[in-house]
C-alpha cells in the first residue's frame, strides 16, 4: 500500500487494519512526510520512531506493525483534511497552523489515536459550518 492508494481509494477500517498489521514500507514513510511538507525527521517522533531507525530501513522493507499504525492513522487525518479543505497545500497549511480549539497546531497531535480523533472532530466540525 502506498499514500496514493490510501488518499485515491479511500480504502476500508478492515483494509486499513490488515495493512498496519502486515506493516507498510517505509517508502510510505517518505510520502507521507513529503506530502505533509515536513522533513522525515520531523515525521518520526508522530510515529514514534527515530529518524535513525527509520532511515535503516530500505524503502521497500516493511515497518513494524506500531509504526505503520501510526503512519496509516496519519494518512488518513491527512485523506479527511484534504476532503474537507480542497486542496493539499490548504489541508498541509491548516495541520501546521496552532489551532484554538485543539490549543496546538493539529498535526501535532497526530502522535496518538485520541489526538487524531480530535483532529478528526474538528475537520467534521469545518465541513458543516461551524467555527473552530
Amino acid at each position: 500500500m502506498n499514500l496514493a492508494e490510501v488518499l485515491q481509494e479511500q480504502p476500508s477500517l478492515k483494509n486499513l487494519t490488515a495493512a498496519a498489521r502486515h506493516g507498510v514500507p517505509r517508502k510510505f514513510a517518505d510520502e507521507l512526510a513529503e506530502a505533509l511538507d515536513i522533513s522525515l525527521r520531523d515525521l518520526a517522533p508522530l510515529l514514534h520512531a527515530s529518524e535513525r531507525n527509520l532511515r535503516r530501513y530500505q524503502p521497500e522493507q516493511l515497518l513494524p506493525a506500531d509504526v505503520s499504525d501510526r503512519a496509516l492513522n496519519i494518512a488518513r487525518v491527512f485523506e479527511r483534511a484534504l476532503d474537507v479543505l480542497d486542496t493539499p497545500e490548504r489541508a498541509v497549511q491548516w495541520l501546521k497552523k496552532p489551532n484554538r480549539a485543539l490549543g496546538e497546531a493539529p498535526l501535532a497531535l497526530l502522535a496518538t489515536t485520541f489526538g487524531a480523533e480530535q483532529v478528526l472532530a474538528i475537520l467534521g466540525r469545518i465541513e458543516h459550518g461551524v467555527f473552530s
